[in-house]
């Protein structure tokens, strides 16, 4: 068996043994029953004092190494942490953005119809290819959830879902609906706005809290 010496009980070991081969020189001259029993408590004595030392040296050794492996663990934990803030960040930042582009696009889809719309109601000529693209782009930018009769109460889509309506009841109208048109061109400006102070507000609060809302 290999025993390795601390350098902290090297000094204990030395009187050790220094104190077993004083112990053993003085029974040469003297080899009596108390002799020999002084010897073996001397001896006894030193092994024990070494023995401790090396267990309190061993003990010692062990509580640095878990100091260290607690210290590594909460580096690891802090440096996961912050790799998952950091994650977490850039995916707000990115659908803060895209919630704006979102936005940018409705109103332009929807402004550009709505003028469409009243030229109509004016006997204008009107592409209505032109409306029925910018109508079928407001839709898709809809959820699509919110179309057709509500199935749940409290209706989270009830926004979305009027929007829906008056784009189907412009469907409806068709281009020969032009008597109809301003009437639609104005109820779809006034139903849209809601939509889009909605999203507003869901992006300001993703903003502070950092919390994604899932719809």
């Amino acid at each position: 068996m290999k025993i390795e010496i601390a350098k902290e009980d090297a000094s204990v070991l030395v009187g050790a043994v220094t104190s077993i081969a004083g112990v053993v020189a003085d029974l040469k001259f003297d080899n009596s029953f108390t002799s020999a029993l002084t010897a073996v408590g001397v001896i006894v004595t030193a092994l024990a004092s070494y023995w401790k030392s090396r267990s309190a040296a061993r003990s010692a050794k062990e509580s640095e190494k878990a100091a260290h492996a607690s210290a590594d663990s909460v580096a690891k934990i802090a440096a996961k942490a912050s790799t998952d803030n950091t994650s977490k960040t850039v995916l707000v930042q990115t659908v803060t953005a895209e919630r704006a582009t979102w936005r940018a696009e409705m109103r332009e889809h929807t402004s550009a119809l709505v003028m469409l719309l009243h030229a109509s109601a004016r006997s204008e000529d009107v592409a209505w290819t032109e409306v029925d693209r910018l109508r079928t782009g407001i839709r898709l930018r809809l959820n699509p959830a919110g179309r057709g009769p509500a199935t749940k109460t409290p209706d989270k889509h009830a926004l979305d879902r009027v929007v829906h309506m008056v784009l189907d009841e412009l469907a409806t109208a068709g281009s020969n609906g032009a008597a109809l048109h301003g009437g639609i061109a104005d109820t779809l400006e006034l139903s849209m706005a809601p939509v889009l102070k909605g999203e507003w507000e869901v992006s300001k609060d993703e903003a502070v809290t950092g919390e994604l809302k899932v719809s």
